[in-house]
């Protein structure tokens, strides 16, 4: 979990009893945090807006969401996660799969640019963020006498580590926007001091153009993910596989197939696509162990007699009897990018050598189509890049283009003047 480095603000004021710091503006603070931490409270005692709101900051232009209209106000962000195209609220992060398979995914939240010169609007600085990060510890057990009350539905069921997910995300959220020169600060406890995140010794002497050309940068890498994104998407370009995954068990004899993704530097596993899913994305718990053994040794696995429930359905359940999976290896890296899993050979058979080396001749040819998809998307991506500087271009393009109208215009009326036309016959001779 990510713990961040906290200092109290030196120079605070009072309002209502609540803390804040100096230089805050409630017409510009924004509250958030995890579900129990305060929010509410807060926003009470200074007569803030009284409903919650949410803005999902994967949304193009979040910074001018009419939600933002009314401060201070309390505010859940969704937030997007590798492999999942909508973005979701922490409470709601079990709707997409195990926690322990999520990752946040931070190129995909967009940011206001900062003020690039004396005509452009400066969004940044009309928000100021206040995130409520309780101790894990301390907000289960506010949630868990919440739950008692029986007034919050998302109480129910929970689990420490599933408030220490919530938190981490946050955690991982707040020192983001700080990072990228949002105005944020912290309050870790309830009815407590707001406190600054203190970045370390090399960040500290980061000068103001510095941090500028690590927001181009930032700003580069998303274009990088969006195009990614749109060689391959999860949700829009994975008919391929799920071709494999409706073939797969009749040529092979078997129940069911799934379709596991990998990203080793990040340790995440999910699941892409499977037989009899209806689009969730679940993973057996007795599963997740030997996908990840496949994804670490490269190598082939048979399990026998398992004798399992793997999927809970609505109507019935799927037992799980044995298994067979086989490593998709990367074409340009020598790591594993994914696996093909089968379930349940019918009439209680056995799998055999002859099934493991035709599924991994099956996973060999679908990572050789992977590649053929990326190839065959490269010219969307072009098109990605010039719509992007495009947009980068686009406030000079209408600054310039709105100088040369006045001029047009002055020059106009000069001349208009000496010939004894009116004004509106001025505007009629404009383009």
């Amino acid at each position: 979990m990510i713990k961040l480095t906290l200092q109290t603000v030196d120079e605070i004021k009072t309002i209502n009893g609540v803390s804040f710091p100096k230089d805050v503006d409630l017409h510009k603070l924004i509250i958030s945090g995890p579900p129990g931490s305060g929010k509410t409270t807060i926003l009470k005692s200074i007569r803030g807006w009284p409903e919650e709101g949410y803005l999902d900051l994967s949304s193009k232009n979040w910074w001018k969401s009419p939600n933002l209209a009314h401060k201070p106000r309390e505010l859940h962000f969704g937030l997007p996660f590798k492999g999942y195209q909508h973005a979701v609220p922490v409470y709601d992060i079990q709707s997409l799969d195990h926690f322990s398979y999520l990752e946040l995914d931070l190129f995909r939240i967009l940011l206001p640019q900062p003020k690039q010169n004396f005509l452009s609007a400066d969004f940044r600085s009309k928000m100021i963020f206040e995130f409520n990060l309780l101790a894990p510890e301390k907000l289960f057990a506010l949630r868990k006498k919440r739950a008692e009350q029986a007034s919050h539905h998302i109480d129910n069921n929970l689990t420490l580590e599933q408030i220490e997910e919530e938190v981490s995300l946050y955690n991982t959220l707040a020192l983001f926007f700080h990072q990228s020169g949002m105005n944020v600060y912290v309050r870790d406890e309830l009815g407590g001091l707001p406190k600054r995140i203190l970045d370390d010794e090399k960040q500290t002497s980061v000068n103001e153009s510095y941090r500028k050309n690590l927001y181009q940068l930032h700003d580069q890498l998303k274009l990088r993910q969006r195009i990614l994104n749109r060689s391959w998407s999860v949700r829009g370009n994975n008919e391929l596989l799920e071709l494999f995954v409706r073939l797969l068990p009749g040529a092979l004899n078997v129940e069911r197939c799934n379709i596991f993704l990998s990203d080793q530097n990040q340790k995440k596993v999910w699941l892409l696509c499977g037989t009899a899913l209806s689009g969730k994305q679940v993973v057996a718990s007795q599963i997740r162990p030997l996908v990840k053994k496949v994804i670490e040794s490269g190598a082939s696995i048979i399990e026998e007699n398992m004798q399992q429930e793997a999927h809970a359905e609505v109507n019935n359940s799927f037992v799980l009897h044995n298994t067979l999976l086989a490593p998709i290896r990367s074409v340009m890296e020598d790591k594993t990018t994914g696996v093909i899993q089968l379930l349940n050979k019918k009439g209680k058979e056995c799998f055999n050598d002859e099934d493991q080396l035709l599924l991994e001749k099956v996973a060999l040819h679908l990572q050789l189509a992977m590649e053929n998809i990326y190839l065959r998307k490269e010219m969307m991506d072009f098109s990605e890049i010039l719509s992007h500087k495009a947009e980068q271009n686009m406030g000079w393009i209408k600054i310039l283009s709105g100088v040369l109208l006045l001029l047009l215009a002055a020059s106009l009326w000069g001349n208009a003047h000496q010939a004894g036309l009116s004004l509106m016959d001025v505007l009629k001779m404009l383009p």
